[in-house]
């Protein structure tokens, strides 16, 4: 048994140096005070939809101490019609070209709508911009609750998802990472400091499902427990 002691010793030191990895990290990040939900970036996209429309009605489940909460819909006009756009896909026009872009006349309505949101909630890629965005999208495709990470290095997104997938088990929540070394995506939520995009599964276009739109409720409800815990100090 004493043979063991130096091993017992080892593990403890292991330990202690991954706990002060841990909260050095955590300590690096400040607290996250403003959040959005973002619904109807495709028109036709019912779960998210339906969900930012209540909660603009009664958000108190959404509501958090310490944290403004706006549930927002973003692409109001493709809703009405139940469509996933207008003139061309909110979810890619997010870039510095039509971010940046001259309004006339003939400007597609998305790129507009995404220049209103950039300065709502933007702008995207500075300090003032939003700390955290929501983003609510179905699929046909037989995936679940998947949660979408678009950096490797977003350090608090990467422990909100481990939070979430703990939180669901045994259900399964995959993370789909599209990070790419070569490709710049323009979604709707890059906006944010911490973009999180969400994408529940199979639900057809123009329907509301009862359990997928519960799976997207208890995603988000989660994601905003952790970002409480998380500006109360708790260490993951």
């Amino acid at each position: 048994m004493k043979g063991r002691a130096p091993e017992r010793e080892e593990g403890q030191q292991s330990l202690e140096l991954l706990q002060s990895m841990t909260s050095s990290s955590g300590a690096d990040n400040p607290p996250v005070r403003r959040v959005a939900i973002f619904g109807g970036t495709h028109g036709n996209e019912l779960s998210g939809v339906f969900l930012v429309k209540h909660w603009q009605e009664n958000g108190a489940e959404i509501q958090r101490t310490g944290m403004e909460v706006k549930p927002f819909l973003a692409n109001p006009r493709a809703v009405k019609k139940c469509t996933r756009y207008i003139d061309c896909d909110l979810n890619r026009v997010f870039d510095p070209d039509n971010l940046g872009r001259t309004v006339v006349e003939d400007i597609p309505y998305e790129v507009r709508r995404a220049q209103e949101i950039n300065q709502i909630f933007g702008p995207k890629g500075s300090d003032d911009a939003y700390d955290l965005i929501f983003d609510l999208h179905n699929t046909t495709s037989n995936m679940g609750g998947t949660l979408i990470l678009e950096s490797s290095r977003d350090d608090f997104t990467i422990q909100m998802f481990h939070y979430i997938k703990n939180a669901l088990a045994p259900e399964r929540c995959p993370v789909l990472l599209i990070e790419h070394p070569s490709l710049k995506y323009a979604t709707t939520r890059s906006v944010a400091k911490h973009p999180v995009g969400v994408e529940v599964g199979p639900q057809p276009q123009g329907v509301v499902r009862a359990d997928t739109l519960d799976k997207m409720r208890r995603i988000v409800k989660h994601g905003l427990d952790f970002v409480q815990l998380f500006n109360e100090g708790r260490l993951f």
